[in-house]
């Protein structure tokens, strides 16, 4: 349910340059809805420092994975770090990859960050090797953090999938096969501190596990199908999904708000240990998990920090009006916008901000995940065993879910 085949690209690839990497070329600025400033300032919360991790400052030839610390007692970090960054800006509205960012103080392409330099002026990059003394630095600037009030460290998840009945595709789906199992076994958002599981018919999935059906109010469920793969557009069942998710409200005793598509093999506590320390901004935040896109927020594993959930929910039918999501970007070369693509566009436009997690999920959709020999091959798989990440994508048949689901473990 993530990124379909067409939406894996957004746009053309092309070649950053030197390195040779696979990156998206870069799209045409659009004018923010909203000021950043006074969305912040609407829902600013006073009082108390919050509580922030005290990642390791990482130098440029230090691991790429930021280190979780101790606590220290802060009320904002900076957006830009060595390894890891939070990007508060549209990124259509960023700077193209070593291309000058001084004024943008950000860059398109997820992965790449604006660097000072004291040979020239700021620009994208994805390593900076200094010259001199005062290069390298990544662009900043202090984002305000949740009140320790909050509760940090933020170990509660809310987690749910969706499963689809009426897929459009002639192919058949174990979608209802890979919840049973899941169930049965306890793994996956089952494991979670709440969850449930949302679907465009109600259904039993297994015992003691029925689906919470949405009903298709707009019309919009069947509006277009994929070319590819002949499956429905998947943006207007998740409109709904998500408002019945917000109005049963269960999602709010939980720090975060996560979808899992029923494909992924998901280890909650893995995801737990990883974010628990992360930083959650006064906007709200989302996390990026593939590299080298201009639109990383991949539909497999969502990250999502209450407020961002909360954000995208409040402002869905404003962001159907003037989002062109039925007809997709670039006039609709790629094709409709699928749920992640439209959730991610809704949000930044509404202020919420973006967190670089590329190591919580291995995607066969992300192109930078795959080996670079196979970056063309959309059907590569990654082999299970034990691993860092929290989550592995994709395994459509039992089979083969069920024997990654216990390599992995």
């Amino acid at each position: 349910m993530g990124h379909q085949v067409d939406e894996a690209a957004l746009v053309a690839m092309e070649s950053s340059g030197d390195d040779g990497e696979i990156v998206e070329a870069a799209q045409p600025a659009r004018r923010s809805w909203t000021s950043r400033a006074a969305f912040a300032s609407v829902g600013l919360l006073l009082g108390s420092a919050a509580l922030l991790c005290a990642h390791r400052l990482l130098s440029p030839s230090a691991d790429t994975a930021p280190v979780q610390q101790a606590f220290i007692s802060e009320a904002e970090v900076g957006s830009g770090q060595y390894r890891w960054q939070i990007i508060p800006k549209e990124r259509d509205l960023c700077s193209k990859p070593k291309h000058d960012c001084e004024t943008t103080g950000c860059c398109s392409v997820s992965g790449f960050y604006c660097y000072d330099r004291s040979t020239g002026p700021a620009k994208c990059m994805k390593e900076c090797k200094p010259v001199a003394d005062g290069d390298c630095i990544p662009r900043s600037q202090p984002l305000e953090l949740l009140p320790a009030s909050e509760g940090v460290p933020a170990t509660s998840l809310y987690c749910f999938s969706v499963y689809t009945a009426n897929t459009g595709s002639t192919k058949k789906s174990y979608e209802k096969e890979l919840l049973a199992l899941q169930f049965k076994k306890k793994a996956s958002i089952f494991a979670c501190t709440a969850y449930a599981v949302y679907s465009d018919v109600a259904v039993t999935v297994a015992p003691g596990l029925t689906t919470n059906k949405v009903e298709d109010v707009n019309g919009e469920f069947h509006f277009a199908k994929r070319k590819e793969t002949g499956a429905w557009v998947n943006s207007g069942l998740f409109i709904q999904v998500w408002k019945a998710v917000y109005a049963a409200g269960t999602y709010g005793a939980s720090d975060w708000v996560i979808k899992v598509d029923p494909d992924a093999v998901f280890k909650p506590q893995v995801l737990v240990d990883r974010i628990k320390l992360m930083p959650r901004t006064n906007a709200g935040v989302i996390l990026q998990n593939c590299k080298g896109v201009e639109y990383g927020f991949f539909g497999s594993l969502e990250v999502f920090s209450k407020r961002a959930f909360e954000t995208l929910v409040v402002n869905i039918d404003s962001c159907k009006a003037k989002l062109p999501w039925k007809v997709g970007i670039k006039g609709g070369k790629y094709g409709p916008m699928g749920e992640d693509l439209f959730a991610e566009i809704c949000m930044e436009k509404n202020g919420v901000d973006k967190i670089e997690a590329f190591d919580i999920v291995v995607d066969g959709a992300c192109p930078m995940d795959r080996p670079k020999d196979q970056r063309k091959n959309k059907k590569w798989k990654a082999n299970c065993g034990p691993t860092s990440a929290a989550a592995m994508h994709p395994f459509k048949k039992p089979a083969d879910y069920s024997k990654c689901l216990a390599a992995t473990l």
